[in-house]
């Protein structure tokens, strides 16, 4: 009978095997083709080849690799370069004032992990039951249902909303990333798979430390920069915004310092502190102001989270010299960094204070569910004008996240964000009191500490929940959060 059972076992293991490899010839000849596709509309150059290769191995990781589909998030964050990789696919028309492109590889990685789940889900097996606890686990977490009222609150800004447009379109891009963090969720389901992330965090961002030392020494930037940064050699990397990579570069700054503390024998060090050089060198080529006021604040929260820890302070060190010693490189960024010392409203060149102005006249005349999602700059520059000192609209967006969700979504969004990222600090302090493991411990406070760094940095150029970054981030604590009920045996978070 044993025999007979472990031959039926093989034969259908074989036969999923099977169908698994048929789906993937399939697939594979379904991305080629919209490659051709792309070729034939588009002129034939260099990057399609790059799309080509990231179509082949998406798809590879989607049908024998699924749970390493967040590391392919982690991976894509970055390349917003890539939108130019596939102009064929970008929509002639601006929608909401915006250029639409429907394919870049962050998104495409977005429907990948969509697709997969519900795949899973239509064959009916036990993984994808396991992946459906994800929803019921919703009423328990309050990490997992705060995001739901969220998305309730960016509804209501879009009925009350001054420009339906632009808030269906932040709505809609919210809801996109909304369903990534609970796919992102159910495929992150152990210690191996949280750790995966945390080291490529690591290693994206070491990389991208090396390219912006790269872009600073040979002036070729990969993403089209702003005639300012290209003429100040402010890195950007693969980014559309300097501001945007030193904010990477920091929450990828913390996963390091986490591994370096883990790790027991100096020689098994080296990578970290090599990680920390490239990542600090990086974040001092950016100039970003919002890059260093974030590397405080998230090293002080992981400092409280973990306290007594002398690496974590030599690594903090270390990271500042490779920041300084960049910067020094460059007098326009050292101007930058010393401009702090006079407070952000002169740091800023003052042009932020009629921005601030517009922004509290908007909460002041809405202010239940303000002037709609995404339409700040519509406000601004359609019914505030006269707080704009200037003959043109010289910047149209606050760039102060804080402002930007009392001004657009009002008191209710605001409630909203106090919860949100109150109880992230309050998981992380609760995860590091209760549990003694280790590696749950330092990825709790590096995960915590980088949501912070992202709140942080948003206060100087605005980008907060459209940050994909961020969910991933919340999708991990979830994890971690689950991982230590099942440690210590009750529902504690």
């Amino acid at each position: 009978m044993k025999t007979t059972d472990m031959k039926e076992t093989r034969a259908k293991g074989g036969s999923c095997k099977d169908r698994e490899n048929h789906l993937l010839v399939i697939l594979e000849v379904l991305v080629t083709l919209l490659w051709v596709y792309m070729v034939v509309r588009w002129i034939y150059y260099p990057s399609t080849l790059i799309t080509l290769g990231y179509l082949w191995g998406l798809v590879w990781v989607a049908v024998k690799h699924p749970r390493w589909l967040p590391v392919v998030l982690v991976v894509t964050v970055p390349l917003e370069v890539s939108k130019e990789f596939i102009p064929a696919y970008s929509l002639s028309e601006r929608v909401a004032g915006y250029n639409v492109s429907i394919l870049d590889f962050f998104r495409i990685a977005q429907l990948a992990i969509s697709l997969r789940w519900l795949s899973d889900l239509w064959q009916g097996r036990k993984l994808a039951k396991d992946k459906i606890r994800v929803w019921i686990r919703v009423k328990k977490d309050a990490l997992l249902w705060l995001p739901i009222l969220l998305l309730g609150v960016y509804l209501l800004s879009t009925v009350f909303s001054v420009s339906p447009k632009h808030s269906l379109t932040e709505t809609v891009r919210l809801f996109s990333l909304l369903i990534t963090f609970y796919f992102a969720v159910a495929y992150i389901r152990d210690e191996k798979d949280l750790q995966r992330l945390g080291y490529t965090l690591i290693g994206v961002g070491s990389v991208l430390g090396l390219i912006a030392i790269g872009e600073y020494f040979t002036g070729h930037f990969f993403f089209s920069a702003t005639p300012a940064v290209v003429i100040n050699r402010r890195a950007n990397a693969t980014f559309a915004d300097p501001n945007i990579l030193g904010r990477f570069l920091v929450v990828t700054f913390l996963f390091s310092v986490a591994e370096l503390e883990r790790r027991a024998f100096w020689k098994k060090r080296l990578l970290p502190l090599v990680a920390i050089l490239l990542q600090g060198a990086g974040l001092g080529i950016t100039g970003s102001r919002g890059g260093i006021l974030a590397l405080a604040v998230s090293t002080v929260i992981f400092v409280v989270l973990i306290p007594r820890r002398k690496l974590t302070l030599s690594a903090l060190v270390l990271m500042v010299l490779a920041i300084i010693a960049a910067a020094v490189l460059n007098p326009v960024i050292m101007a930058r960094f010393e401009s702090l010392r006079t407070g952000l409203l002169s740091a800023s060149g003052g042009i932020r204070e009629y921005l601030w102005r517009s922004g509290i006249a908007m909460v002041r005349d809405h202010p239940l569910f303000g002037v709609g999602v995404g339409a700040f700059g519509f406000s601004f520059t359609t019914i505030y004008p006269y707080f704009n000192p200037y003959s043109t609209f010289y910047v149209s967006l606050s760039h102060t996240a804080i402002l930007t969700v009392l001004a657009e979504t009002g008191f209710l969004g605001f409630t909203m964000l106090y919860f949100l990222f109150g109880k992230t600090i309050q998981r992380g302090w609760d995860i590091s009191r209760l549990v003694s493991h280790e590696r749950l411990r330092f990825l709790s406070t590096s995960t915590v500490a980088g949501v912070i760094a992202i709140f942080v940095s948003a206060q100087g150029e605005g980008r907060l929940y459209e940050e994909p970054l961020l969910w991933i981030l919340w999708a991990m604590l979830v994890s971690v959060s689950r991982l230590t009920n099942e440690k210590i045996g009750k529902d504690s978070l």
